[in-house]
């Protein structure tokens, strides 16, 4: 029996999205197996059930995954080389005794455990459409509206607080992570199951938006790779821009070059710009 195990993998959703999710599915496809795990945090499952059982998605401690501002790149700031290592141990025994094997019978890929993000060459990369969607209701009066992700990689809170004044006369919906401003407004944070259930509000709300407006980040690569309209700016746009990497032929996403000490006036001139394009405006 040849079975391909796959993590643990403790760092934050970004670098799940951008390296480990494409990394493994790549493994999944060029490493002979008969059966494959994956060692993971336990809210982000869905992302791997087009192409691994739910059954063979392992978790890792539930802690780790509830300390989410202590995720950073691949690691955890609370656990170190050597609990990585422990944990890589525990893992394979697991699917020992679930499968009745041996060790010898795992073939084991995961992350380099150090604090740089180390990049995946691209060719051992498969970047796929999350096409499980949650099964998670949001309410239908959020459905159709414009979704806005403050994600703080926008250091400028002034410039990030006058984007959503302008915003908010379209009656647009906050979501995000913990590393987004606005807490207060956050859709998503105000639910008691935001832990468990947190990922899958934030896919279901992206999915379901008439468009989304977000600085230059990971948000960006998600909202292309589901082809759903989005806006953002940022100072190197060129990966998300056609025939940029992240870009996925996502013919409805616009994303603006600017500098930090440019005026937000001119983010927003090209926001109206977006939104007339999308019969928004």
């Amino acid at each position: 029996m040849n079975i391909l195990a796959l993590g643990p993998y403790v760092g934050n959703f970004e670098q799940e999205i951008l390296t480990f999710r494409p990394y493994v599915r790549w493994l999944s496809e060029v490493v002979d197996h008969d059966k494959v795990y994956i060692n993971t945090h336990k809210n982000r499952s869905f992302l791997y059930r087009n192409f691994i059982p739910e059954d063979n998605v392992l978790p890792i401690y539930g802690n780790l995954t509830r300390e989410e501002l202590n995720q950073k790149g691949y690691i955890h700031d609370s656990i170190t080389q050597k609990d990585f290592n422990m944990m890589i141990r525990l893992f394979k025994e697991s699917i020992v005794d679930i499968e009745g094997c041996s060790k010898r019978d795992l073939e084991l890929y995961k992350l380099n455990y150090t604090k740089s993000v180390i990049p995946q060459p691209l060719h051992s990369k498969i970047f796929e459409k999350i096409s499980d969607i949650p099964e998670i209701e949001i309410p239908e009066e959020h459905k159709g509206k414009i979704v806005f992700i403050p994600d703080m990689s926008e250091k400028n809170l002034d410039r990030m607080k006058e984007v959503y004044s302008f915003l908010i006369d379209f009656d647009c919906i906050v979501i995000g992570d913990m590393n987004t401003y606005f807490t207060d407004d956050n859709a998503i944070l105000k639910n008691i199951d935001y832990t468990e259930n947190g990922w899958k509000y934030i896919i279901k709300y992206i999915m379901e938006a008439s468009a989304v407006v977000c600085p230059l980040s990971f948000w960006t690569t998600i909202c292309n790779l589901q082809g759903v309209p989005v806006y953002s700016w940022g100072n190197y746009v060129a990966q998300h821009k056609e025939n940029g990497i992240y870009h996925f032929d996502n013919n409805k996403s616009l994303v603006f070059p600017i500098s930090d000490d440019d005026r937000t006036e001119l983010i927003i001139r090209m926001l109206k710009y977006f939104f007339k394009g999308e019969g928004i405006l």
